[in-house]
């Protein structure tokens, strides 16, 4: 999935293919906007990718930009994106640097650079596209395509197995939580939701317990899919059994049985409304 642009005719040929073949989107059940931000150094290059975003992709939403590794870190935690466009060069280091800042990048990634040589590092963070400057408006779009297509997908194959998951939640299953001295034997149907503070995570209990845990949300998440639980926040996992309502008021937050609140991601609205559809 990752490829580095150098060579405009082939990028070109490509468009023109692709506008007398049109491909449709993979995830093709919900057509959430990509929200996404910019973190580059200089304004003229911060408009040239916003220009392109508003010209070439309906699809994607522009949340905010920031020109160094401070303000882009601040943008990022604010506006949860999807998709962050990222230059090597800011302000205040590098690109790099930014994406480190974060343990489990939950976004994809499209970086930015004048230099060939920094290729290397960015595959090793996972980026989607590496586009070397002086950057093309094709070559942007056909990366940002590229990501939208992989997002897209990821949220089908979480929606599928949330699916499966809904018929297996009759089952009663049991897991063990080991926290300093104690260790508790929790039935997973009674979990009402997990959350996450730095490197612990705390689990809510029906009868009223919080028990902290020295592991990451994500390593709970992986574990609890199948079991009816989802992940609406980067901070939030909750069971879908505790399922109070959804209130759209103020961007959406979702209360639980034991009357907790959770702000819902802009991207998985429209999925939660589902989840309510087909399980309630």
């Amino acid at each position: 999935m990752f490829t580095i642009k150098l060579r405009k005719n082939k990028t070109n040929d490509y468009l023109k293919a692709l506008h007398k073949n049109p491909i449709n989107p993979i995830f093709v059940e919900s057509e959430f906007m990509i929200r996404t931000v910019i973190v580059a150094d200089g304004s003229i290059l911060l408009d040239r990718i916003s220009n392109v975003l508003t010209e070439c992709c309906p699809h994607v939403e522009l949340a905010g930009s920031a020109t160094g590794i401070k303000s882009g870190v601040a943008l990022v935690n604010e506006q949860e994106p999807d998709l962050v466009i990222l230059d090597t060069r800011l302000s205040d280091g590098s690109g790099f640097e930014l994406v480190r800042q974060f343990e489990k990048p939950d976004f994809k990634i499209v970086f930015i650079s004048s230099r060939i040589d920094h290729a290397v590092n960015a595959i090793k963070l996972g980026a989607i596209d590496y586009l070397i400057k002086p950057l093309q408006a094709e070559e942007l779009t056909l990366a940002i395509n590229k990501a939208v297509d992989i997002i897209r997908f990821e949220e089908s194959l979480h929606k599928k197995a949330l699916d499966q998951s809904i018929n297996k939640m009759e089952k009663t299953e049991h897991m063990v939580l080991r926290s300093g001295d104690q260790v508790h034997m929790i039935s997973i149907a009674d979990i009402i939701r997990i959350e996450a503070y730095s490197n612990y995570s705390t689990f809510y209990i029906k009868d009223g317990r919080q028990i902290v845990m020295t592991k990451s949300l994500k390593e709970y998440e992986e574990a609890l899919l199948e079991h009816g639980f989802h992940r609406i926040h980067k901070s939030h996992i909750f069971n879908i059994k505790h399922m109070s309502y959804f209130d759209k008021v103020d961007g959406g937050t979702l209360i639980l049985s034991d009357g907790s609140k959770i702000p819902v991601a802009s991207r998985k609205r429209e999925m939660l409304q589902e989840l309510f559809n087909k399980y309630k």
